[in-house]
């Protein structure tokens, strides 16, 4: 594994308003670092990633393991190249909708009464402001997505447009920012608990808390669009290569979870 010692680089400041959402991270020329914090987020964007390989989605960031030093100490993290083109800002949906209406999204939909009006007041504000089509498939895929990883982090904050600043044309953010998934933050999930437990009480973001609600509400709107293509031996062989840098525990675990999401969301395969 390759290592990095980021100790007189500065931290990128932290913007996403989420209370989890304080997990080190630096960018330094078109790649983004960031360091575990919560438990075992780098390992969790890396399977995530390399699981999406193997699905439909043709637009996601791609993570790899690497070992980060800072302030001190050492810490397994995950680097990804800078997803935004020349030109280009990455703008979150609740920064987007404070623009146009002077009030952040997250408020917004808090006033609707059903999750798919929620779901839907989100994609026809997107499509209206963006002129981007299909962003009900997209939103479709991506609440998928979190189900079937577990990503307790997909607030208003981490969904995002990009907007060319030369030509004013916008197009949808690839998938990105899964850490919080797959019962990554050890200290809500802690190893001591059983895993089927801790599954049953991670809440989902940002339409409701319980990830089926959200997903079956923006099927019903767009359909089903996501679809996976690997199998129980690939699961086995990503952890197999995994063994080599986290522990058994964690690997055994995280092995469980996605065996147990596979049973749950057979109709994705």
């Amino acid at each position: 594994m390759q290592a990095i010692d980021l100790t007189n680089i500065k931290k990128e400041k932290i913007e996403n308003h989420t209370s989890k959402g304080n997990q080190p991270k630096w960018h330094i020329g078109n790649k983004w670092y960031k360091a575990d914090h919560m438990g075992y987020e780098a390992l969790v964007e890396y399977v995530a990633s390399q699981l999406l390989k193997k699905s439909n989605v043709a637009d996601y960031v791609e993570y790899d393991l690497i070992k980060i030093k800072y302030d001190n100490k050492e810490s397994f993290g995950c680097v990804s190249v800078d997803f935004k083109d020349d030109n280009e800002i990455l703008i979150p949906l609740e920064k987007l909708h404070r623009q146009y209406f002077g009030f952040g999204l997250a408020d917004a939909i808090a006033k609707k009464e059903t999750v798919q009006d929620k779901i839907s007041y989100t994609v026809n504000f997107v499509e209206d402001i963006t002129g981007l089509k299909e962003v009900g498939k997209y939103f479709s895929v991506m609440l998928a997505i979190d189900a079937f990883f577990l990503n307790e982090d997909r607030h208003t904050n981490n969904i995002a447009v990009l907007r060319n600043e030369r030509t004013k044309k916008y197009r949808l953010a690839p998938i990105f920012d899964n850490g919080l998934a797959l019962l990554s933050d050890t200290n809500d999930y802690p190893f001591d608990k059983d895993v089927y437990d801790n599954i049953s009480r991670v809440m989902a973001k940002p339409f409701d808390i319980k990830f089926d609600e959200q997903l079956n509400a923006a099927e019903e709107l767009y359909g089903t669009h996501l679809k996976f293509h690997f199998t129980r031996s690939d699961i086995y062989k990503i952890m197999d290569e995994l063994k080599l840098i986290y522990d058994e525990e964690t690997i055994h675990r995280v092995e469980k979870i996605l065996l147990e999401q596979m049973r749950r969301y057979g109709y994705l395969f």
